[in-house]
């Protein structure tokens, strides 16, 4: 599958899903992930005509990239992430310990993933349903891919796409197999960020795209004070990160770049998310892929569980929406069928 910004098939962009995948990250806490399970168990997909294979009506599902670690050391951690699989959601490949690989040998990154897996297994996870991979920090080298296709894994969603001058949030890249490399890494390796990672026939690459930040006048629109980018410029710079660029208003799709770095508070979070999902449905309706962790989520910041939540709902009252797992949307790409809203 070539990178792409036309949908798969040669479906037409209103015949195709808005996709969304909510992602999380190393899953240590019980509390935190008890909290968004049992939120999404009472959230389905919109009913379209009830076809399976565009995911109609059926409960949300996630994909948590967990670190075998946290396994290892919690009971009830396991049986969350037991009840986690049997109700459809996704376990994936995070690695063992969380280190920052970005100089990792191939075997270096094997050993992590095969600690991971061996963790999973012991918690009861069957092995031909772990298929994903994330690296930690998406600190990836091109070390890191030789061992996701030596690890015979179905996918990576390590890579950042989106960030070039022509990308808008409107027209960002479908899913792609690693055959011919990424344009994500290659932009990354011309700034000078990234290695080269080469040519992976059949492994496929579910890029995490960048959060868009409405400008001032979009601001408005929902309801906030102008000088959003602003202040994430200068909470950036407090952090020692001062090369934001503010004239793109793209931020890497993770929580943590709008929470913890750019110290945002719910209500501007639930604005971005909102921004960028209305941005791909007014475009060519690129999977929005939620770059989230369960740890930032906690009881005592209801005010991130609240915006989440709240932005779930919204895109749940579109007709076209589908919340999937990243293996559902391979599955989908695969063979894709035009979605019936149910109009």
């Amino acid at each position: 599958m070539d990178p792409s910004q036309n949908p798969p098939g040669n479906l037409k962009v209103s015949d195709v899903p808005q996709f969304i995948m909510l992602t999380f990250d190393d899953n240590p806490n019980v509390e935190d992930m008890k909290w968004i399970l049992d939120y999404m168990e009472s959230r389905k997909n919109p009913k379209g005509s009830g076809n399976a294979k565009t995911f109609d009506n059926i409960p949300i599902r996630a994909a948590f990239y967990t670190n075998g670690r946290f396994l290892d050391a919690s009971e009830e951690l396991t049986e969350l992430h037991l009840r986690a699989y049997q109700s459809g959601h996704e376990i994936a490949n995070h690695t063992q310990n969380h280190y920052n690989g970005s100089a990792f040998t191939v075997d270096q990154w094997l050993t992590e993933m095969q600690l991971c897996r061996e963790s999973f297994i012991k918690a009861g996870l069957p092995v031909d349903a772990l298929r994903g991979f994330r690296t930690p920090f998406v600190a990836y080298n091109a070390a890191t891919f030789e061992a996701v296709e030596a690890f015979g894994l179905l996918y990576d969603t390590s890579v950042e796409e989106g960030f070039t001058e022509d990308q808008n949030g409107s027209n960002f890249f479908w899913p792609y197999t690693l055959h011919a490399g990424s344009p994500g890494n290659r932009h990354s390796y011309e700034i000078g960020n990234k290695e080269l990672i080469g040519r992976h026939s059949g492994l496929w690459e579910v890029p995490i795209h960048g959060f868009m930040i409405p400008s001032d006048s979009q601001s408005e629109e929902f309801g906030l004070d102008a000088g959003l980018r602003e202040k994430i410029k200068r909470n950036f710079a407090n952090a020692g990160y001062d090369s934001w660029d503010i004239n793109s208003g793209k931020v890497t799709g993770f929580d943590w770049n709008i929470l913890e770095m750019a110290k945002l508070d719910g209500e501007e979070f639930l604005a971005i998310l909102k921004y960028s999902l209305d941005l791909r449905l007014s475009g060519n309706r690129a999977p929005f892929m939620f770059g989230g962790h369960t740890a930032l989520f906690s009881s005592d910041k209801p005010d991130r569980r609240e915006a989440l939540e709240s932005f779930i709902d919204y895109a749940l009252s579109h007709s076209e929406v589908r919340f999937v797992t990243p293996q559902n949307l391979i599955d989908w790409m695969s063979s894709p069928e035009p979605i019936s809203t149910g109009k």
